[in-house]
């Protein structure tokens, strides 16, 4: 049984995120049917990119899950991830990828 009253609310953000961008993609596709492969690619990796950077922004505390408290990501040696993840894992991101 989960201990954060948290964990409800922050799986429920997440989940949301992933359909809003499975329904940017439907639809942006959908409203382009003439697409070459490249140019779907391109609509593909500029979601992704975008999903990539609300996740962290959840963990960052950058949406109203932060309202309810802030989430911390620690490993197993209890060392805690550094906040502002949306901002330095970009530098993680494939070069070239951003559209």
């Amino acid at each position: 049984m989960n201990k954060s009253p948290l964990q409800e609310s922050f799986l429920r953000e997440l989940a949301e995120n992933f359909v809003a961008t499975q329904r940017r993609i439907t639809s942006r596709l959908a409203k382009s049917p003439g697409l070459d492969a490249a140019e779907r690619d391109k609509i593909i990796r500029d979601e992704l990119r975008g999903l990539y950077h609300g996740v962290l922004v959840i963990f960052d505390g950058g949406t109203a899950l932060a309202d309810q408290g802030l989430i911390q990501i620690v490993d197993e040696d209890g060392l805690t991830f550094d906040r502002f993840l949306h901002e330095v894992g970009f530098s993680y991101w494939p070069p070239g990828d951003s559209v």
